[in-house]
């Protein structure tokens, strides 16, 4: 259920990498929002790992279904 940190941190990683070449926030939903974070680029410690989709509704825990968000709007997303 959880990710593990060497799958945290190849995400991260790479989600940084082309956040900052687009020079957009590395939180994919900072990034489309109008808000004084959309081209923030948060440390780890201040992102969460996400199941893009749900685990409780099948969503696996490997690379392909994690993104890192930002803590604000990893909580706000909830079990969607």
């Amino acid at each position: 259920r959880f990710f593990d940190d060497a799958t945290k941190k190849s995400v991260y990683t790479s989600q940084s990498k082309k956040a900052e070449a687009k020079g957009k926030s590395n939180c994919p939903l900072c990034a489309v929002g109008n808000n004084a974070n959309k081209n923030k680029i948060w440390k780890p410690a201040e992102m969460d790992a996400d199941h893009v989709a749900a685990w409780s509704k099948g969503g696996g825990t490997n690379v392909k279904n994690c993104e890192m968000l930002c803590k604000t709007h990893n909580r706000a997303k909830g079990n969607r």
